[in-house]
């Protein structure tokens, strides 16, 4: 009788996660490009308290890694001149041509974030007793006080592999400056394939996206633009009451609003963290996120939540998390 009622559980449980999966139009929200909430004004809201600092994590970070020295430009070959038959007055020496100014190197600045990581994270849809996991994402960077990548790798896994597979890899490029993270270019790839692309010309001042090759749109470039992976990090990094944000997904450029919530505390993997939540506001009918960054581990994401257009809740939980080469300690469930 055991038995019995076991594998009827067991096939009840199979029958939800087939119903959940096979569900049609389903979807993770993410590896969907995620459309902007029209053109709201991207703002955090006063804060009912003054701004958390960004505090150090109890991992020392490495110390800054020096510039690399630049190459000295090939130095171009001076032209023969002939001498004039008719004239016994040498010729005036040929002028040597202006070297081109070389692209100024981006200086390094120090930023409260850590030099390296790696937070990889599960994927569930739903809440409450209906959640099911469906997916993990894995988030990595690298900077240098100077450059800097920052890539994702999301992927479907279990009954969800195997019915609805899914790969995406979303890689943000840039450098650092005084304001933080300044993307220069962002690349989406599915399932192996480069879909989509953005590039952010500072020069031009225009943001340009392409569908392959193709280009899909350009738009004048508004000061701290991000991607969609980019700004994660960077309302990390910005500790102020109001910030505007312009941001470029793998189809679009818009303005996206976000409100501040405040402190929390929640239960992760590591134990209970102290985190600062902030979210976007999510009309009927409209997309919405919200962040939950960890106060004492420089801000950095522990939690994501999507709300889909049909209300539908995709979550990611962080459950290991390493910077500059030192591992957070999990807890036992």
């Amino acid at each position: 009788m055991t038995d019995r009622r076991l594998l009827a559980a067991l096939f009840l449980s199979l029958l939800v996660h087939l119903t959940v999966i096979g569900s049609p139009g389903w979807r993770l929200p993410f590896l969907d490009e995620p459309e902007p909430s029209g053109m709201l004004e991207a703002r955090l809201a006063p804060r009912p308290s003054p701004a958390p600092a960004l505090k150090p994590s109890t991992t020392r970070p490495a110390a800054p890694k020096p510039r690399p020295p630049q190459p000295v430009p090939e130095e171009r070959a001076v032209p023969e001149v002939a001498a004039p038959a008719a004239s016994s007055e040498p010729a005036p020496a040929a002028a040597l041509p202006s070297a081109p100014p070389a692209a100024p190197a981006p200086a390094p600045v120090e930023l409260p974030w850590p030099h390296q990581g790696r937070i990889r994270f599960t994927v569930t849809r739903g809440e409450g007793e209906q959640t099911t996991l469906v997916g993990q994402s894995t988030h990595t960077w690298r900077h240098d006080d100077a450059t800097y990548t920052l890539q994702t790798l999301t992927e479907t896994v279990g009954l969800a592999a195997l019915f609805r597979p899914a790969k995406v890899v979303q890689t943000s490029e840039g450098v650092l400056g005084e304001e933080g993270i300044v993307p220069r270019e962002f690349r989406v790839e599915r399932m192996g394939q480069t879909a989509e692309r953005v590039r952010f010309d500072r020069d031009a001042m225009k943001v340009t996206l392409f569908s392959g090759e193709r280009v899909r749109r350009e738009a004048p470039l508004a000061a701290g633009s991000q991607d969609i992976l980019s700004q994660i990090y960077q309302i990390g990094l910005t500790a102020a009451a109001r910030v505007e944000l312009m941001i470029a997904t793998g189809k679009n450029y818009g303005r996206y609003a976000y409100e501040a919530v405040g402190e929390e505390k929640i239960a992760t993997r590591f134990g209970e963290l102290r985190t600062w939540h902030v979210k976007t506001p999510a009309l009927p009918g409209e997309q919405g996120m919200d962040l939950w960054l960890a106060s004492d581990y420089r801000n950095l994401p522990v939690r994501i939540r999507y709300l889909d257009r049909k209300g539908e809740v995709f979550e990611q939980n962080a459950v290991e998390l390493e910077v500059d080469g030192a591992r957070l300690a999990t807890q036992d469930k």
